[in-house]
């Protein structure tokens, strides 16, 4: 089967204030040093935030260096911060691994402690998109499958997601609320079913995907190493910089940081195993297409001679 091309992400955002709102206008080592660091939001009471953060406290915030991005920002205790600094190595990990995520994190504001996460504008939630039916949107889910399982994130209906449409057409699907992960469960949580492709999870009432089994199986290896190749370039050296730059604000952050590398070093492998195991190096219909077009061009040299 054919599918979209979602490794080069900024051709794939096509529009410029896009590929500016999801950061892929910038290195990954740019982003951390950008959005690493106290005070580069400041507070702006008088933007308008959506009311589902309004209600819950949060106020706007834009960064110093670039007011064209903002954000909602709350203030969290020390103890508190420690589920929205786990969802920041989330977002930087999709960052790194070419998926499409709203940035989130955990700074500090003026000396107080906020966690942020920024306003993706003109966009909806994927709840009521006929996403089953339409290739683009499934295609995106089914690849966001393997960042979700990695981070043992169980929540992943369809309100954690939103659709922002391009100029041209395209459909993008962009993660939000990293709020249920779980780096620090040790080994991988959620198994792989050994009989079938599927996975048996110990959190019974969540869900890990908004789609079900039966739509992955009509994808290969070479369909999801789109997104396993990224995962392949994540080493044990640039990880642990990663968690004790997003965890830094915890007392304990060098042993969290340790704990947290070694449970997603582990949980690629495992499950980047289990996929190669289930899938197909090449689908039987793009196999057969290919020898289709062997035959064609066999052919055309023939009569050629």
């Amino acid at each position: 089967m054919s599918h979209f091309d979602y490794t080069d992400l900024a051709a794939f955002l096509h529009d410029e204030d896009l590929i500016h709102l999801l950061c892929a206008d910038t290195t990954y080592a740019d982003l951390l040093e950008r959005l690493l660091k106290d005070d580069f939001l400041r507070i702006d009471t008088g933007m308008k935030v959506p009311f589902f953060a309004e209600v819950r406290d949060y106020v706007g915030a834009v960064e110093k260096a670039d007011p064209e991005h903002h954000w909602i920002v709350k203030k969290v205790t020390e103890e508190d911060a420690l589920g929205a600094a786990m969802g920041s190595i989330c977002f930087f990990l999709d960052f790194f691994t070419r998926t499409i995520s709203a940035p989130t994190l955990v700074t500090r504001i003026g000396g107080e402690l906020y966690k942020a996460a920024k306003i993706i504008t003109k966009a909806e939630q994927l709840t009521g998109a006929n996403y089953t039916d339409i290739a683009q949107l499934k295609e995106q889910l089914a690849l966001d499958l393997v960042n979700r399982w990695i981070y043992c994130d169980e929540d992943r209906n369809p309100n954690n997601y939103m659709i922002r449409c391009t100029s041209r057409g395209d459909q993008v699907v962009i993660a939000i609320d990293f709020s249920n992960v779980d780096l620090l469960f040790p080994g991988t949580k959620i198994k792989g079913r050994a009989e079938s492709f599927g996975w048996e999870r110990m959190e019974k009432t969540r869900y890990l995907t908004p789609l079900k089994v039966e739509h992955f199986l009509s994808y290969d290896m070479e369909f999801f190493d789109m997104r396993f190749e990224a995962f392949a370039k994540v080493g044990r050296k640039m990880l642990l910089e990663l968690c004790k730059g997003c965890l830094r604000f915890q007392p304990d952050h060098g042993a969290l940081a340790k704990t947290v590398t070694d449970n997603i070093l582990k949980r690629i492998e495992y499950v980047h195993g289990y996929f190669d195991a289930q899938f197909p190096r090449v689908s039987v219909v793009k196999g057969k297409e290919k020898y289709k077009d062997m035959g064609s061009t066999f052919t055309k040299i023939y009569k050629e001679k």
